[in-house]
Parts: C-alpha cells; sequence; structure tokens
C-alpha cells in the first residue's frame, strides 16, 4: 500500500519538477541572449527558439495524427493522396503569414493587397501579442485598415470580454460581396484570489464584501474571417494565435500551398478541431484522478483514514476538479455554439454564392461545400459526445464528494461514540466516589463538630467522663448560616451576569 502511494504521488512530482527547470532555463537562455536587443527581427528569434523548445515537449506522434487529420478536414481524404501533391501553379492558394516569424512581413502585408491577390486565394495571418513585431498596436490596425481594408479595431472590440460573441455580417468592400465573421475561437478562464492561494484563502467576511477579493480573467482567441463572393478569395486574421495553432497551420500551409482549390471554411473546421482536442488532455487527466481514486476506494485505504487532514486534501482534490469541470462545460457550450453558427453561415454562404451577380466565376463547389458541411456535423457531435464526459465526470466527481463527507460524518460519530463511553466511565467513576462520599459525611460532621472547643468531653473530674456544652455554642450558627447564604448568592450572581454578556454578544453579532 505505501509503495502504490510513493508511485502515485512522486510521478507528478516528478513531472511537476522538471516543468519548473525547463521554463527557468527558457527564461534564462532567453534573457541571457536578448537582453539587450529589443528589435523586430530579434522578437521573431526569441519566439522561433521557444516555439522550439515547446514543440519538442509535444509528443510527434500527436502532432502527425493531428496534422493528417486537418488534412483530411480540407481535402476529404488523408495526407499523401492528390490533395498534397504539387502542381504546377506559379502562385500558392494558401498563404500563411507569421508576424513572429515571416521575414518583411509589413511589407508582404502591404504587396498583397486584395485585389492583386489570386483568385480563390487562402490568405492566413497569425498575429500575438507577446511575439509580435509591432510595439504599437496602432500601427498594426493602420496597416491592415490601409492595405485590406479590415478594420481590425472592430474585430478587438467585438472579440473583448464586453460583447464577446459570435459576430457574422453581409457587407460590400470596394464593390464586392463579402461575408465577415468574427469570433473567439477558444477563451481560457482563471480563478485568481488576491494576494491569496485560491485553495488556502478565506474571502473577507465583513459587513460589505468586496468582489476584488476575487479575480476572474478571461483570456481570449479572436478570429476574423473574411470571404470574397466575387473574386473567391479568403482571409483569416488570428488576432492572438495561440502556440499549437500556430504550429498546425503552418505545417498545414507547407503541405497544402500548392494544392487544389479550398472550400473557405475549411479551415474554420480545422481551427476549431485544434481547439476541441487540446482539452482532450484534461479530460484525461481528470479521468485519470478519477480512476485514482477509485482505487483507493476498491482497495480500502481510504476507509482506513483517520486523520482528518487526509479527508482535507482529498476534499480539496475534488473540488479542484469541480472547478475545471465548471470551465471546460463553459468552453465546451462556447465550442457547440460557434459550431451551430458555422452551420448557420454555411448555408449563407451558398445562397450568397449562387445570388449575388458575378460569384459564377469562382463558385464553390457542391462536393467540397457538402463535406464541409459534414465536418461542421461531426464537429458538433464531438461536442456532444464531450458533454456527456463533462457530465458523467461532474456526477462522479459530486459522489466521490458526497461519500467523502459521509466518511468523515461516521468517522466523527465513531469518535464521539468513544468520547460517549469515555465519558460514561468517568460518570460511573463519580458516582461512585459520590457514593462513598455520602456514606461517610455523616461521620465526618459528626468528627468535625466534636472537634472544636464549642462541645468538649470533660475526663478531669473523678467521676465519669461527660460531654460540655459551651456557653457561646450560637457563634457557630451566627457564622456558618450567613456564610453560606453569601456563597450561594454570590453564584446566582455570578451566573446572571455571565448569562447577561453572551446575550449581548450575541445581539452584537446578529446586528
Amino acid at each position: 500500500m505505501k509503495v502504490w502511494q510513493e508511485v502515485n504521488w512522486q510521478v507528478p512530482c516528478c513531472i511537476l519538477l522538471e516543468s519548473i527547470i525547463d521554463l527557468v532555463e527558457k527564461l534564462n537562455f532567453a534573457s541571457s541572449r536578448f537582453r539587450k536587443t529589443r528589435d523586430s527581427s530579434n522578437c521573431r528569434l526569441w519566439w522561433v527558439i521557444m516555439r522550439e523548445m515547446d514543440t519538442r515537449r509535444i509528443p510527434v506522434q500527436m502532432q502527425s495524427e493531428t496534422l493528417e487529420y486537418a488534412v483530411f478536414l480540407c481535402c476529404g481524404h488523408a495526407a499523401g493522396s492528390k490533395c498534397a501533391q504539387k502542381c504546377s501553379s506559379d502562385e500558392e492558394d494558401i498563404v500563411v503569414l507569421d508576424e513572429a516569424v515571416t521575414p518583411n512581413f509589413e511589407d508582404r502585408i502591404r504587396n498583397s493587397p486584395p485585389r492583386a491577390a489570386k483568385a480563390g486565394q487562402v490568405r492566413v495571418v497569425l498575429l500575438s501579442s507577446q511575439a509580435g513585431v509591432f510595439r504599437d498596436l496602432r500601427q498594426t490596425h493602420v496597416l491592415f485598415e490601409q492595405y485590406w481594408a479590415i478594420n481590425t479595431r472592430e474585430v478587438a472590440l467585438l472579440s473583448s470580454q464586453l460583447v464577446s460573441s459570435y459576430h457574422s455580417r453581409a457587407v460590400t468592400i470596394d464593390g464586392d460581396m463579402c461575408l465577415e465573421i468574427c469570433y473567439n475561437v477558444s477563451e481560457s478562464l482563471s480563478y485568481v484570489a488576491n494576494k491569496m492561494d485560491p485553495l488556502d484563502s478565506t474571502l473577507s467576511v465583513n459587513m460589505n464584501p468586496r468582489p476584488a477579493d476575487v479575480l476572474l480573467q478571461h483570456n481570449y482567441e479572436p478570429l476574423y474571417f473574411r470571404y470574397n463572393v466575387v473574386t473567391g478569395q479568403t482571409t483569416y486574421i488570428l488576432l492572438d494565435a495561440r502556440c499549437e495553432r500556430r504550429e498546425l497551420l503552418h505545417a498545414l500551409g507547407e503541405k497544402l500551398s500548392t494544392s487544389t482549390r479550398l472550400h473557405p471554411f475549411s479551415l474554420q473546421t480545422v481551427i476549431l478541431f485544434s481547439v476541441l482536442s487540446t482539452r482532450t488532455t484534461e479530460i484525461d487527466n481528470l479521468f485519470r484522478r478519477l480512476l485514482w481514486i477509485e482505487s483507493q476506494l476498491q482497495e480500502g485505504s481510504i476507509f482506513e483514514i483517520t486523520d482528518s487532514e487526509k479527508f482535507a486534501r482529498y476534499i480539496q482534490l475534488l473540488h479542484k476538479m469541480a472547478r475545471s469541470l465548471i470551465t471546460l462545460e463553459h468552453n465546451n457550450q462556447r465550442d457547440r455554439s460557434n459550431v451551430d453558427r458555422l452551420l448557420r453561415d454555411h448555408t449563407r454562404l451558398w445562397k450568397l454564392s449562387r445570388v449575388y451577380p458575378g460569384a459564377h466565376k469562382h463558385s464553390i463547389d457542391v462536393r467540397s461545400h457538402e463535406r464541409v458541411r459534414d465536418n461542421l456535423l461531426c464537429l458538433r457531435d464531438f461536442c456532444t459526445d464531450r458533454e456527456r464526459q463533462i457530465l458523467t465526470l461532474q456526477r462522479r466527481t459530486q459522489d466521490f464528494i458526497t461519500l467523502l463527507y459521509n466518511l468523515i460524518t461516521g468517522h466523527d460519530s465513531a469518535t464521539n461514540l468513544r468520547i460517549a463511553d469515555e465519558s460514561k466511565k468517568d460518570s460511573t467513576s463519580m458516582k461512585i466516589i459520590a457514593a462513598v462520599t455520602m456514606f461517610y459525611l455523616p461521620a465526618t460532621f459528626v468528627c468535625s463538630l466534636f472537634g472544636t472547643n464549642l462541645v468538649a468531653l470533660d475526663t478531669s473530674g473523678p467521676a465519669e467522663p461527660t460531654f460540655v456544652v459551651s456557653k457561646m455554642w450560637w457563634l457557630y450558627f451566627v457564622f456558618a448560616v450567613p456564610l453560606t447564604v453569601v456563597t450561594m448568592l454570590g453564584f446566582v450572581a455570578w451566573r446572571r451576569w455571565r448569562e447577561g454578556r453572551r446575550r449581548l454578544i450575541q445581539e452584537k453579532l446578529d446586528v
């Protein structure tokens, strides 16, 4: 049993220690190499080094499977078939521009306005607030607004916490009908207690509780999409792309750079799949912890716990899991809502491509359109299955919490029974002592009475000894009776004073 506990607790500690060591090494390396350089090229190089170090932490098999399925979502079949084969086209059908690693990023934006780009081309722009080359976000806003007619300020506003939701509209830009979509691909919630550990902290309890004691931080990943119905050009802009999204889109761009034409919504399915797949690890970790607790129950080690601190650690672990499940449920509901809205705009896109004049030159293929719809439906089924898993985990976690509370109650009941048994034994001993005292009390009173000077045995005469009672015998009652009365009155006064003080304190607390 001790060996099992050591294995299950030492492995996570070793993983945590390894992660801390890797993080310290990365920070030391980055700070020592780029402490004195702040220009854009060094920012790009710093992000590339950090990305390479992070990539080694992701299993190669997982990366290859994710990329293979992404190609399947775009082309309808796995990599290695004609979708991934190169053709003789001079221009790329999919272009990925990364603010952190693309050389001459600003020039590429200036030299590729919508009218100069290839018809049917898909352009993906990856921005980042941490690895960007712009020192001021206003430069980014001006660049896209001037050359691509994209107001990134509106994108940032629509994806902010104030109005964070799914927005889509059909607009006319430079005389061409376009479909614009803006929403947050992912959202991460973090709970922070002000200057406190969330598990060990206690919210301030006073007359006016301040909500600043608890902070809920939202970190969004906005996505902007535009499809030009006339030219068939598609534009994706991720304003704060995560590392896993960058890696996947870069690898996908290399495989599909000169392939057949993609459906405008193909990368929507790829990005949503990437978001959904990243949460699989969290659910697997929660399943692993529940299975570990289940194994402790089967072995009976939990029932043998007598220390309340160990019960508290188990309950803290389960409440952590419950909090993670709340976040997962929130994210899953948002993902399903995004998929449903994309299905609605999927139908809307087909109507625009058939109704708007001039759209027939770059019309959407029927088979690819139906394939994208099927992919979106699969993603919605994936969200439904994820919802079922989260619900099962929530129920199981709540069952474990209830079981632990019942075990604590049973443990406390056993302790109370033991205390009651010991109290009963003490009460029996006190009864025996009281009975013995009552047996000897009359004799003790007689001895103490005859031991005073008020009653004496006269043995000085020649006759038989006789009892002599002093004429001052009444002094005994003069002192004994008033002293007894004063003692009883003092005890009653002390009891009333204590009860009055207790009532006063209780009234102050109630107010």
